[in-house]
C-alpha cells in the first residue's frame, strides 16, 4: 500500500512538473541568431546572449563562446520573437562616475534627435517574484552627439526643439500627457523626429 502512494505521488509530482515547464517556463533561453560589429569594423554572425545588468554580449559561432564588453563592440541587433522586433545596439560614451565610458544602448527612435534606453534591472525585495521585468531608463542622444538622461521633463524636449515648442505642446495636449501615468515617451520622440 506505501508503495502504491509513493508510486502516485510520484507520478503526480513529475507530472505537475512537465505541465509547469511547458507551460510557466521561459519562453526563450535568450539567445538570438544576430550580428555585431567589432570596433575594428569587421562583422560576425552568430548566436547572441545580451546581459544589461552586466553590460557584457556573449557571442558564440561555430561552438565557440566569447564575452564581449561595450569596449570591443561599435554595435550588435537581433530579431527577438518575443516582441516581434528587431533589437538595435549601439555603444556611445556616457559620463559614469565622472568619467566617460563605453556603454550599450538600445536605439529606440532613430532620427535628428535619438532616443536610447538602457534596462536597468529591479532591485527585488523579499515580497516580489523573480520574474519582475526590467525597468528601461531613457535618454536622448542631440545633434551634436551629447547624450543626456531623459528625466521626463517636457523642457528637455523644448530646449533642443526651440524652434519647434508649439507643435510639441499641440502633441502634448492632444495625448493628455499630464493624466497619463506611463508616458508614451517612444511615440513623443517620434513625432519630435517628424518635424
Amino acid at each position: 500500500m506505501k508503495t502504491f502512494i509513493c508510486v502516485k505521488f510520484s507520478l503526480a509530482f513529475l507530472f505537475l512538473l512537465a505541465v509547469s515547464a511547458a507551460s510557466g517556463g521561459p519562453v526563450s533561453d535568450g539567445w538570438h541568431s544576430g550580428k555585431v560589429e567589432l570596433q575594428t569594423g569587421e562583422w560576425l554572425t552568430g548566436e547572441l546572449h545580451f546581459k544589461p545588468e552586466l553590460g557584457l554580449l556573449e557571442f558564440s559561432m561555430d561552438g565557440v563562446l566569447s564575452t564581449l564588453s561595450a569596449q570591443k563592440v561599435a554595435s550588435f541587433y537581433y530579431f527577438e520573437p518575443e516582441s516581434n522586433r528587431v533589437r538595435n545596439f549601439i555603444v556611445e560614451q556616457s559620463e559614469e562616475s565622472g568619467r566617460l565610458v563605453p556603454s550599450f544602448f538600445e536605439v529606440l527612435v532613430d532620427g535628428r534627435i535619438r532616443l536610447l534606453g538602457k534596462e536597468q534591472p529591479q532591485r527585488l525585495s523579499w515580497h516580489h517574484s523573480a520574474k519582475e521585468p526590467a525597468r528601461m531608463t531613457y535618454f536622448f542622444q542631440t545633434p551634436d552627439g551629447a547624450i543626456e538622461k531623459y528625466r521626463g521633463r517636457l523642457h528637455q524636449i523644448y530646449a533642443v526643439l526651440t524652434d519647434r515648442r508649439d507643435e510639441v505642446s499641440f502633441f502634448v495636449r492632444r495625448i493628455n500627457w499630464y493624466q497619463l501615468e506611463e508616458k508614451p515617451v517612444v511615440e513623443l520622440f517620434r513625432y519630435c523626429n517628424a518635424l
